[in-house]
């Protein structure tokens, strides 16, 4: 994990969304370098409701990440272009 080789000491690491399994890596560093490693769950409805006001007013434009509209039973070519970096976002539209 390259934000272990890069963190200061006494230093954090955030680990948001989910990923791949076994997490192939060792937490040693953690311990060597007094690393506070913490997860985030970035989907509650207090966050929700921030965004969603903000993207209303106008603040905040997600356009420039959005990288294509796919409908929803294409979801596993929108999440492979997301993997592969061709992507930052995907949207995906019910049929």
């Amino acid at each position: 994990m390259i934000a272990l080789d890069i963190v200061r000491p006494a230093g954090w690491v955030s680990k948001v969304g989910w990923g791949p399994q076994p997490l192939g890596f060792n937490l040693d560093p953690l311990v060597q370098k007094n690393i506070t490693l913490q997860g985030s769950f970035s989907h509650n409805w207090p966050i929700w409701e921030r965004v969603i006001a903000l993207m209303a007013s106008g603040q905040f434009d997600v356009r420039p990440i959005i990288g294509g509209v796919w409908p929803i039973t294409d979801w596993h070519t929108a999440f492979e272009k997301m993997h592969k970096g061709e992507v930052v976002k995907s949207v995906l539209k019910p049929v």
